[in-house]
């Protein structure tokens, strides 16, 4: 009787271990409100078009701030892949994926020169806020494209990084734009278009394609 109890008790506590659990998450510095891609989080994902099915990494995920919402559009069917090289945040993650209950997200831990996925594994890959940290550049963009499949898209949300930023920006972000859409052509990915996303300043969102052999 005891343990029928005692069992009872941890089920009807777990929906409020779980908020608490999410709630210390959401406290992190990387999910401040103040950041314009935690801030338009919703908008962001709308842009990409995702739908049912599709399975989608987010590279240099973090904390998984968009692990939910992606999870959400890609549906039971399709699959959140969370990629990180650091292991703090990886173990966040994993905290993350218990306390929401996601049968469709999983978490990597990569290498700084290898997102570690397997070959044309990938539908999507989002990159928010982490591109300008790559370094070695050449390597992760080529395991990338390897893991994506045929006409999979690559979308790069930045810093748009100009002589009119903020200092810190400057400071922060290693190169501009066009730096940055240079590397990813030579790795191979074709560009698709820039994508709109109402409310977001200061950044570029830009697809890419990695074309289907011919």
């Amino acid at each position: 009787m005891r343990a029928l109890l005692a069992l009872l008790l941890l089920l009807l506590s777990a929906p409020a271990l779980a908020q608490a659990g999410v709630a210390r998450l959401q406290a992190h510095p990387l999910e401040d409100p103040a950041r314009g891609v935690i801030a338009n989080r919703e908008a962001i994902v709308a842009a990409l078009e995702l739908r049912p099915g599709l399975v989608v990494a987010d590279i240099g995920a973090g904390t998984g701030a968009f692990m939910q919402a992606i999870a959400r559009a890609v549906g039971p069917s399709g699959r959140y892949i969370g990629v990180d090289i650091d292991r703090e945040y990886v173990q966040l993650m994993r905290e993350r994926v218990r306390a929401l209950g996601l049968a469709n997200a999983e978490v990597v831990l990569s290498r700084p020169d290898s997102v570690t996925l397997p070959p044309a594994s990938v539908d999507v890959m989002v990159v928010i806020d982490a591109y300008h940290h790559f370094d070695p550049v050449g390597p992760m963009l080529a395991s990338m494209l390897a893991a994506l499949r045929p006409g999979g898209r690559l979308v790069i949300v930045d810093f748009d990084r100009t002589p009119q930023s903020p200092k810190w920006v400057r400071n922060h972000v290693r190169a501009d734009r066009a730096t940055f859409e240079r590397e990813i052509r030579s790795a191979g990915f074709r560009f698709d278009r820039d994508l709109a996303v109402p409310g977001l300043t200061g950044h570029f969102v830009a697809r890419f394609v990695k074309p289907a052999p011919r």
